[in-house]
């Protein structure tokens, strides 16, 4: 079986005022493998669902595509998604229902995400040749690097919370029935090559707990791609496809009319607050470079290849290399947290001996 891994995905954006928007070898890359996850980090919805309020009166983003624009998953064929993120309630729970029924209506499973815990909780399931994948996601919580999530409860919508004794229950209850266990945290800080702290004891424990391996998001740059006990860890993919994008006042999506005059609004690199026009969001050079892992099953074995796609500047999506500067600070950070683990398993094994 092989699965390709991909990072943040948000197919609206500025990407329904333009043609192309994936470059052609990479959709056929995209349908070269037998199932394609990614994160879809937004509602699915209108403008006229009712955005988060406590969002409405912070500093953070609104981040939804429209339903028009939902076919981009469709088409690049998405079978999975994970909803455990930051922004899949930012319609409200109108927009979650709405996004939940979408992916119903087009055969893509979900995970992270749902009307209640029991929801949120349930992993999606991949079957073929013989072998069971099951996917959990999970979300960060209670930091500032996050802002406003909204978990899930016994009759509350909402995300599945990173809770490290639940992953570990979860893992561990899913290794009893199939025969591989993938888990994908929404996590870590943006903007940053090197993962958290948090994130690195974290991994150690879910890898312990019997996952196969650790897709991570939420960071926007790619961060290090490592083995624990054999088992990869990407921490963050990057991005995969999350264009440019309009917002307005205090700092909600926008998706202007056809006949607005957009030639005009001010671009603006990262998320000033507060806004006091419309503005057009761009994403700065490393954001838009993400990592896509492909992982190839074969019995007990995981085999994992990484690649990599660029944004360019007009938001078409293709495979790219990454630039030697990126490569340089991946690999010192790679080698960082591979020395991390090392001196955390270090100081365990002295604790134990006494």
């Amino acid at each position: 079986m092989k699965i390709l891994f991909c990072g943040d995905l948000m197919p609206g954006g500025v990407l329904p005022y333009q043609g192309q928007y994936i470059d052609q070898h990479l959709l056929t890359f995209l349908k070269s493998y037998d199932c394609r996850i990614g994160t879809l980090e937004c509602a699915v919805g209108t403008s006229d669902m009712p955005f988060d309020e406590v969002k409405m009166k912070g500093r953070q983003n609104i981040i939804y595509a429209r339903e028009d624009d939902f076919f981009r998953v469709k088409e690049m064929g998405f079978d999975v998604v994970s909803l455990a993120n930051n922004h899949v309630l930012d319609l409200s729970e109108e927009g979650l229902i709405n996004t939940i029924r979408l992916l119903n209506d087009n055969g893509i499973k979900y995970c992270g995400a749902g009307l209640d815990i029991e929801e949120a909780s349930r992993p999606a399931l991949i079957e073929k040749d013989g072998l069971s994948v099951a996917v959990l996601a999970y979300c960060m919580y209670g930091n500032k690097y996050l802002g406003h999530v909204k978990l899930a409860g016994k009759n509350e919508p909402g995300v599945n919370p990173l809770d490290v004794d639940k992953v570990v229950r979860d893992v561990s209850e899913a290794k009893k029935k199939y025969d591989k266990v993938i888990v994908m945290p929404h996590w870590g800080r943006e903007y940053r090559y090197d993962p958290m702290p948090e994130c690195l004891a974290i991994a150690k424990q879910i890898v312990q707990a019997g996952a196969d391996a650790i897709l991570g998001s939420h960071p926007h740059q790619i961060q290090p791609l490592v083995k624990y006990r054999g088992k990869p860890i990407c921490y963050s993919m990057g991005n995969f496809l999350f264009p440019d994008f309009y917002m307005r006042p205090p700092r909600p999506m926008w998706y202007p009319a056809s006949d607005e005059n957009t030639y005009s609004v001010k671009k603006v690199v990262g998320y000033p607050f507060p806004i006091e026009e419309p503005m057009l969001q761009v994403w700065n050079p490393l954001s838009r470079y993400g990592c896509v892992v492909s992982m190839e099953l074969n019995g007990k074995d995981v085999d994992t290849k990484d690649y990599y796609v660029h944004l360019s500047d007009d938001n078409v999506l293709s495979l790219s290399e990454l630039p030697a500067d990126m490569q340089n600070r991946l690999f010192k950070n790679s080698l960082m947290a591979k020395y991390t683990t090392f001196r955390f398993m270090s100081r365990m094994k002295k604790r134990l001996l006494g």
